[in-house]
């Protein structure tokens, strides 16, 4: 499998694993289990059900068969000035099975990435772009988009560790619950290479913030407001920082900023296909 490349200025693809909503039955006729039953019974396990219940529950979630939304992305220097952004449509099938298309305008040219559900690829004017560099993006920001989008649902995927490690009261200035997240190896794309952690307020179990470990360097998100969509609360402002392993924040690098979000709409197939 292809090695990921992360910056601190990309989302990271962290698991490839689609949010399947109900029991079915498997190629061998037995029985799959559910997301919310594979949630471990225990005070991880716990969290993460109250924090699901929270935000919409879900049943709710489970009806979302897509969702679009404009990301505005501004990425700032060490001084809080504006060095570069860029508005970006984002269409995704969310269920029953992942695809993605991502497409926006970058000095005079036109941009595409689709993912459907089994490859990734990047286009610019139309024309597939070949380079190692394009075929990472393609993949990290498709899946990795995805899986900020999908929180804390996504939390329920096979080959999640969840570790519960109490009430933190330093890493956010707040008391939170904090809970470690680590994947199997050989789970999605990268597991056992990255550890995260997640916070949730400690009341109401709202998502408040990440840090991530992605092994050559430290990240921490703090999720800033949220509104309801279809019953669904969902971060409308996310804040990236440039982190130590401390988990102290040493710089504000990216903003994130969605709008126009919708649930539902009816895309035409032909939307993720490549040609």
């Amino acid at each position: 499998m292809r090695k990921q490349i992360f910056t601190l200025l990309t989302l990271f693809a962290i698991t490839t694993f689609s949010c399947n909503t109900d029991t079915q039955q498997n190629s061998n006729n037995t029985p799959t289990i559910s997301p919310m039953e594979r949630l471990p019974k225990n005070e991880a396990g716990e969290i993460v059900r109250k924090a699901i219940d929270f935000i919409g529950g879900w049943e709710s979630w489970e009806n979302k068969k897509t969702f679009s939304f404009y990301k505005n992305i501004t990425h700032v220097d060490s001084s809080g000035q504006v060095e570069r952004s860029q508005k970006q449509l984002h269409q995704y099938q969310i269920h029953p099975h992942f695809k993605a298309r991502m497409s926006w305008e970058d000095k005079g040219n036109q941009y595409v990435i689709i993912n459907n559900g089994e490859k990734a690829k990047k286009f610019e004017n139309g024309k597939e772009m070949t380079d190692d560099k394009s075929k990472d993006q393609a993949w990290n920001s498709s899946y990795g988009s995805n899986y900020v989008i999908s929180m804390p649902f996504k939390l329920t995927d096979p080959g999640v560790v969840l570790t519960y490690e109490g009430i933190d009261s330093t890493t956010l200035k707040k008391r939170v619950h904090s809970l470690k997240v680590e994947y199997k190896k050989g789970a999605g794309s990268t597991g056992g290479m990255h550890t995260w952690w997640y916070y949730f307020d400690e009341k109401n179990y709202d998502l408040v913030a990440n840090f991530l470990d992605y092994g050559e360097g430290h990240s921490l998100t703090t999720y800033e407001t949220f509104i309801t969509v279809d019953d669904i609360r969902i971060h409308k402002k996310r804040f990236s920082h440039i982190a130590d392993e401390n988990k102290n924040i040493v710089q504000k690098r990216t903003i994130y900023e969605n709008e126009s979000m919708k649930f539902n709409e009816v895309f035409d197939e032909s939307l993720f296909d490549f040609n």
